[in-house]
């Protein structure tokens, strides 16, 4: 206790202490590599369903139609989400520790580079309208935040304390 008898006032830590790089990283490579296969697959799902509608083939207009279709842009927008989740929980599990932070930024580093590939893709294709992109990215970091609590849930579950100590050996 000081010495006026108040306790200490609890520091907070900062928004970069105790993250690892390395996880983190590999969180957001998993999550690309897995929102690429799972959109591929999905694409390829809607596609099929579409060509079984028309009499077994497309229509000569291609994709466009289905890649604006609210049923798509819903699974998309789902699947994308649990693809985040998906790589946060990787990444958190493997960094041990702060999984939940580890988590958020997992999505925060999959939203840059979801922007880049955004930006330098031009303008080849249909575009999804603006609140899809929006309700993608406002939805982000919630996704990872839950991948890392699952990691975190995860970890107890086996025995593993994911504690609040970076660089203990687990």
């Amino acid at each position: 206790m000081s010495e006026s008898g108040h306790p200490s006032p609890i520091q907070p830590t900062g928004v970069f202490d105790g993250l690892r790089p390395g996880a983190i990283l590999i969180g957001v490579v998993v999550d690309n590599l897995a929102t690429f296969v799972a959109s591929s697959l999905l694409v390829s799902l809607f596609a099929a369903r579409l060509a079984g509608e028309q009499g077994g083939e497309l229509p000569e207009e291609g994709l466009e139609p289905l890649l604006a279709s609210p049923e798509f842009l819903l699974a998309s927008l789902v699947v994308g989400l649990l693809c985040t989740v998906f790589g946060a929980y990787v990444g958190a599990r493997r960094a041990a520790c702060f999984c939940v932070r580890h988590g958020a930024w997992i999505a925060v580093g999959s939203a840059i580079s979801a922007l880049v590939l955004y930006a330098s893709a031009g303008q080849q294709g249909p575009r999804p309208p603006l609140w899809f992109d929006m309700a993608g990215f406002a939805l982000m970091i919630p996704a990872g935040a839950l991948g890392g609590l699952l990691a975190n849930y995860h970890l107890r579950r086996a025995g593993t304390d994911p504690g609040m100590t970076p660089g203990r050996s687990q």
